[in-house]
């Protein structure tokens, strides 16, 4: 063993824990800290142990790998709550779950840290030595000389580890194991100007911007200090002021996005609909609902809370009215009710071919019974209301009929939305396409039959139990009680409000609402239900489309086309564990096109691979 070995582990230890520490400080930016600011300088720690050691894609793998390991635990530790509800030990839960998870996704942080400190790498030229030189004008020369060469450098490195961070979010986000949520362009939501621009590259190219603003002031930063502790001087970092005046023309282009799509514009226009919405919410974990079982009681209490959420909104409108007489106020009781997924204790049966629910004594009499739907809208209809939409969640069983032998058999359950009009004759439904993994389907398991009958042994159930993904691609048309209009609605069940490719296929022309049902009980009073409400807000920005959404815990709210929460459920604190409604007028477009995001998607992913391609071809080629 040499005698610098020591020497060598201290550093080697110095910079992994600096890593682990930059990663938590980047998950500060996020709820429920949301410190968005922090964005622009969270990535700094690992540039600087990355840029200030030896080149190597091990080494940069190494500790990418560490830096996304301190994000991602701070950031995503509500998942452990997941382990509370099946009774699994903490300590088991984050072997067998917990860190696995975050080891695979900290693994493509680890990849950008391998191209970041080998093919994207700025050249890092040492200082000029001009001691030999006579003339100050040839010294000045020299130092111009290799400033130029050292913005060309920052250039370079700042494009492409900007679009590799972008690649690496993509594919965290479509994976088998998906997982879009607080990628680094998301904390840019505070003050809702440069998330604008999401409406035409997507949220995932958003990480772009702050990624790039951090090598150029990291590489500013340097050239700016080598040269005035060699001579006292410094110079213009000419990099960092453009990036100054690129981003003021965005925050000035997107303030003007933000104001368009605002409800406050919007409402003033003929040809922008006003739809009155609740979200309903009865604040119930997953332990509460499994401990009730299958039961219609949990009906009961959405009725009580839906009839109470009518009186409350009217009270509310009156008591305005007397504290502001100077203003005029029309009460609009909502017309579309929405209840979170999983919402009914009882699940509903189908007749595939005849698309007609089959009869069954418990889930016919709780929807048209005297004592169910019916009663409320009366009811709602001697406040001075209109009959309304309902959309709650609830578990539907497929049945196929055997012509020949006469009688029905599974075609397959799904967890779907199911929506029933005004006077309650019928019911549409929309069943999820995107399965959640490890809750709905377990990745893999066709493969591995021991991981399927590992899971059950751990956790006493079997995953997903039968649940099948639903096809399509059609909105669902919908009519607003009281008008003759109709609106276009983009069913999102449960975390599909946060996959943005999946929302786009149900984009048309004119009027619609993304209607999202969640069921955030799984992870109890965490800032789950946060994060998520978060991640939706830029599914309305992507689309231009509006939003209600409820959830069994968590942010029951709604969100206008610029990403602004109208109505959030929530205590004097911030808190939204409680039960209760939340109430918005929505403005909807009845003229709505489709965005760029809409028509090409992830465009701006293609064209972020191909500048990691062009940005790492000169470093490969001076390596040959």
């Amino acid at each position: 063993m040499t005698s610098d070995t020591p020497h060598k582990w201290r550093s080697r230890l110095i910079n992994a824990l600096v890593c682990v520490l930059g990663g938590a400080f980047m998950a500060l930016a996020f709820p429920p800290y949301d410190l968005g600011n922090l964005v622009w300088v969270g990535l700094i720690p690992l540039l600087c142990v990355l840029w200030n050691g030896r080149r190597g894609f091990r080494r940069g793998f190494v500790y990418g790998w560490l830096y996304a390991m301190g994000w991602y635990c701070v950031s995503f530790w509500w998942i452990h709550n997941v382990g509370y509800v099946f009774r699994i030990p903490l300590p088991v839960f984050l072997g067998i779950a917990f860190l696995p998870l975050m080891t695979v996704y900290a693994c493509l942080v680890g990849l950008w840290g391998g191209l970041a400190n080998t093919l994207l790498r700025p050249r890092l030229e040492p200082v000029p030595d001009t001691a030999d030189i006579p003339r100050p004008e040839r010294k000045a020369q020299v130092w111009s000389s290799w400033v130029t060469r050292d913005m060309g450098s920052t250039l370079r490195c700042a494009i492409g580890c900007g679009a590799a961070w972008v690649c690496v979010e993509w594919l965290r986000a479509n994976g088998t194991l998906g997982f879009s949520w607080n990628s680094m362009g998301m904390a840019l939501y505070n003050g809702l100007s440069l998330v604008q621009w999401a409406e035409f590259v997507g949220t995932a190219a958003l990480s772009f911007i702050p990624t790039a603003a951090a090598v150029i002031l990291w590489c500013a930063a340097r050239r700016t200090w080598l040269q005035y502790r060699a001579t006292g001087r410094g110079n213009r970092p000419w990099d960092f002021l453009g990036l100054i005046v690129i981003l003021f023309l965005m925050f000035t282009g997107g303030l003007a996005l933000s104001k368009l799509y605002s409800p406050t514009v919007m409402m003033q226009r003929k040809d922008v609909l006003q739809l009155p919405v609740m979200g309903v919410q009865l604040n119930l974990d997953q332990i509460e609902r499994i401990e009730d079982g299958p039961t219609p009681r949990l009906y009961g209490e959405f009725l009580r809370a839906t009839r109470q959420a009518f009186s409350d909104v009217q009270k509310d409108t009156f008591r305005k009215a007397v504290e502001n007489p100077d203003l005029a106020f029309t009460q609009q009781l909502p017309v579309w009710v929405v209840w979170p997924e999983s919402a009914l204790g009882c699940p509903i049966h189908l007749d595939v071919e005849k698309e007609e629910l089959i009869a069954d004594p418990r889930t016919t009499g709780i929807f048209f019974g005297k004592e169910g739907l019916p009663m409320v809208r009366q009811q709602v209809r001697e406040l001075g209301g209109q009959d309304f939409v309902l959309f709650t969640g609830v578990d539907q069983y497929r049945w196929l009929r055997d012509k020949e032998r006469g009688y029905l058999y599974p075609r397959g359950m799904y967890n779907s939305m199911a929506i029933i009009p005004g006077d309650f004759d019928s019911i549409t439904t929309a069943s999820k396409q995107h399965l959640m993994p490890f809750g709905e389907y377990l990745p893999f398991v066709e493969h591995m039959e021991w991981l399927g009958k590992l899971y059950t042994e751990l956790t006493g159930t079997q995953v997903g139990d039968g649940i099948h993904p639903g096809k399509g691609d059609e909105p669902v048309t919908v009519a607003i009680p009281g008008t003759n209009e109709t609106v276009g609605v983009i069913p999102a069940i449960c975390y599909e409000d946060t996959v943005g490719r999946l929302l786009t296929k149900y984009v048309r022309k004119g009027p619609q609402v993304i209607v999202n049902i969640s069921n955030d009980g799984w992870f109890r009073d965490s800032c789950c239900g946060e994060q998520q409400a978060r991640n939706a807000a830029f599914r309305c920005i992507e689309l231009r489309r509006p939003m209600v959404r409820a959830a069994n815990m968590g942010y029951t709210c709604a969100i206008a086309p610029n990403g602004a929460f109208l109505d959030i459920l929530q205590k004097a604190d911030g808190s939204p564990h409680l039960p209760g409604h939340s109430y918005a007028v929505l403005p909807v477009d009845k003229n709505q096109g489709y965005t760029l995001y809409a028509l090409l998607g992830d465009w701006a992913v293609v064209v972020c691979a191909i500048l990691v391609l062009l940005t790492s071809l000169p470093v490969a080629f001076r390596k040959k």
